[in-house]
């Protein structure tokens, strides 16, 4: 096996689709078929269980994966180590960050790091907030933004750049959530409400109903704040997000934040690695840059 084909199969394990990676890699899906076949018959061992819907890692791939990740990442490092006689860093950092946080202020502190390092290659994935620690945890990339916990787990390394409050938005249009907000008390219990699927502000969601004694009328549980406005523009229902999420949403006119105080709490958005990332040198790298920019 070469370079080349642990290129390859590091990015088809992180994208689990081979029509992405032949994207990535700038290379047919064909080719990219065969070069995974060489490798497992070189391996003798099946690293992906593939159908046609879905492609999955092996346990064998899963072990593959672990060392094909230490192996470019040494790799990369003696790069970064034979760069620094000529006072450059080269090579290239992965990042996981949601639309808002694209939109907001993560360009910022791109900017300030591509001044420093301009030969370093910044690898943008975007997705749902909720996969970002995710991401991590199975080192398909290499920092992450994410929302944060009072108590990071100590396998982290994280710094806070954005606090923002959780708000409800209701929808700009007439609906009849409208008419359940204007019965008082409000029936809390009868509003649809549109929530995330899981994490920190599903959490705060829950411990908000729970004071009031109240339950949620689900209309729906999805994974992404973008996904929870849109459902609310369109009439569905209540939904809780960041108020960040709101300010720089194109859906920013189509819903409107209610007054209901601080209840629900503080969202903290901040930069994640893992420790054994925090120790590579592009990593570090990006990480003192982070002082200026926030």
């Amino acid at each position: 096996m070469d370079y080349a084909e642990l290129v390859l199969f590091a990015d088809l394990a992180r994208t689990l689709h081979f029509g992405e990676t032949s994207r990535n890699c700038h290379l047919s899906p064909s080719a990219l078929s065969r070069a995974i076949q060489r490798l497992e018959a070189e391996l003798g061992q099946r690293l992906f269980a593939r159908d046609q819907r879905s492609v999955e890692l092996t346990p064998e791939g899963e072990l593959f994966r672990r060392y094909a990740s230490d192996t470019l990442a040494r790799l990369d490092g003696l790069k970064e180590e034979f760069s620094r006689g000529g006072e450059r860093i080269v090579g290239k950092i992965s990042i996981f960050a949601s639309v808002t946080a694209c939109q907001s202020f993560l360009p910022r502190i791109l900017a300030t790091f591509r001044k420093t390092h301009p030969d370093i290659h910044i690898q943008l994935e975007t997705g749902y907030a909720a996969n970002a620690l995710e991401m991590l945890d199975r080192e398909a990339v290499d920092v992450a933004v994410a929302a944060l916990p009072d108590r990071i787990p100590p396998a982290l390394v994280a710094r806070a750049i954005v606090h923002t409050p959780l708000v409800f938005v209701a929808p700009a249009l007439d609906c009849p959530a409208h008419q359940l907000l204007e019965r008082r008390p409000i029936p809390w219990s009868e509003i649809p409400m549109v929530l995330p699927a899981s994490g920190l502000a599903r959490a705060a969601a829950e411990r908000w109903y729970k004071r009031r004694r109240a339950t949620p009328n689900l209309y729906s549980e999805v994974p992404g704040n973008e996904a929870i406005l849109s459902l609310v523009a369109l009439g569905c229902g209540l939904g809780i997000v960041p108020r960040l999420v709101v300010d720089k949403s194109p859906l920013r006119t189509d819903v409107r934040v209610l007054d209901l105080g601080s209840e629900l709490g503080e969202f903290r958005v901040g930069i994640c690695t893992s420790r054994q990332s925090h120790r590579k040198p592009i990593v570090r790298a990006f990480w003192d840059s982070l002082e200026p920019a926030a």
